[in-house]
């Protein structure tokens, strides 16, 4: 990744809904699709969900006797696009084959399992599921995927987002009924995007996206802003519970992709760091029970690959971050590699001969450029 470049902004807002569906393995039959790692959420104010406790019953609740349009699943997430093709054959009593799909259906009341059922579809049934089929290749095509070799949290979206909607009629709550939902691009050049859920505005600084947890009732809306500044670019998700529409949380990073959630509530986004060198580390947010997303301190931040570096002075490491062993030196000319951190001032180092040590950082400013040679450093 070349961080020895300042690289201009530019801003690029999108619309999509990403509802947290659950992971599923590969698909083992044509039926079937594989449908399936966070900032502090800002504080606002929402009356409490009355769906907080319940279920989704449906991801698209006329999908078996209404066609279906763009505006409906266009900026559907794939993994909710797979989970909405599956339920066509669920109504039938399809018996799937996958464990979660098995699980996710038999938490329906509406599905009863039919082993006599042949995969009949109706003509609007076959038509709705070559459409579904359709926008998952079209996600298929559009990855999150690593953009630097030196740095696998630093990603970047490949494909065409073209097919995303910027109008959609999606049931946000899970109470059966759409909401009209838009993202309005702002009049002037220097102005704010506007979200309109039915007749509530919100002014946003993001791209539209969708959903993130299919333990609640809730499709949650994603704002995905864009810039060409890595440390600029962030995601925000907000919901709606039928009479508030609230921001949840704002992440670093891209985060409304499928691949970086887990459909339990938990997302992960990556999140700059500039105490030792610049690099990101994957940050995991969580949906608590009050519906916001919060961080989580994890016990280590993997740097991913390891970054090579050439000892320039003395430095004192252990092999225990806590300081119960004695500290030993590391000479110039040694060569370690940069392993990660804990976020708390402790770096763990590779050495040489393979062992694993840890390298403390003090509170006060460092060039640690001076210290070691191959940093990854903006200019």
């Amino acid at each position: 990744m070349d961080f020895r470049k300042f690289r201009l902004i530019y801003g690029g807002i999108a619309l999509s809904l990403i509802v947290s569906g659950c992971t599923y393995a590969e698909k083992e039959k044509a039926a079937e699709g594989a449908v399936g790692n966070l900032v502090a959420a800002s504080e606002t104010t929402a009356a409490p969900s009355t769906f907080a406790a319940a279920i989704r019953e449906y991801i698209l609740k006329d999908s078996s006797n209404t066609v279906l349009s763009p505006e409906k699943i266009g900026s559907l997430d794939d993994r909710i696009l797979k989970l909405a093709r599956n339920e066509i054959f669920a109504r039938h009593g399809y018996v799937f084959k996958q464990k979660d799909l098995q699980n996710y259906f038999a938490a329906k009341p509406w599905y009863h399992a039919d082993s006599a059922y042949k995969e009949h579809l109706s003509p609007t049934e076959k038509q709705n599921v070559a459409l579904l089929r359709d926008y998952e290749a079209k996600y298929a095509d559009y990855k999150l995927e690593p953009s630097h070799t030196d740095d696998v949290h630093l990603r970047g979206y490949t494909g065409d987002s073209g097919f995303k909607q910027k109008k959609m009629n999606v049931d946000l709550n899970g109470d059966g009924r759409e909401e009209e939902i838009q993202l309005i691009p702002p009049v002037t050049e220097l102005g704010a995007f506007n979200l309109k859920v039915n007749n509530i505005t919100m002014e946003v600084g993001s791209e539209l996206l969708p959903y993130l947890d299919i333990d609640d009732p809730y499709f949650e809306i994603a704002l995905q802003m864009d810039s060409q500044m890595d440390f600029l670019r962030s995601t925000s998700f907000y919901a709606y519970d039928g009479e508030t529409l609230k921001q949840i949380g704002e992440l670093p990073d891209f985060s409304a992709h499928s691949s970086m959630y887990d459909g339990h509530g938990r997302v992960v986004s990556a999140k700059e760091s500039n105490n030792f060198q610049t690099w990101f580390r994957d940050s995991v947010f969580r949906l608590d029970a009050e519906h916001s997303l919060h961080e989580e301190q994890q016990d280590f931040y993997p740097m991913e690959p390891p970054t090579p570096l050439t000892i320039k002075k003395e430095i004192a490491v252990q092999f225990h971050k806590d300081g119960t062993d004695e500290a030993f030196s590391l000479e110039p000319g040694d060569n370690v590699k940069f392993l990660g951190d804990d976020k708390l001032g402790h770096i763990k180092l590779q050495t040489s001969n393979g062992k694993e040590v840890w390298y403390t950082i003090g509170d006060e400013y460092v060039d640690y450029s001076s210290f070691f040679d191959g940093l990854i450093l903006y200019d």
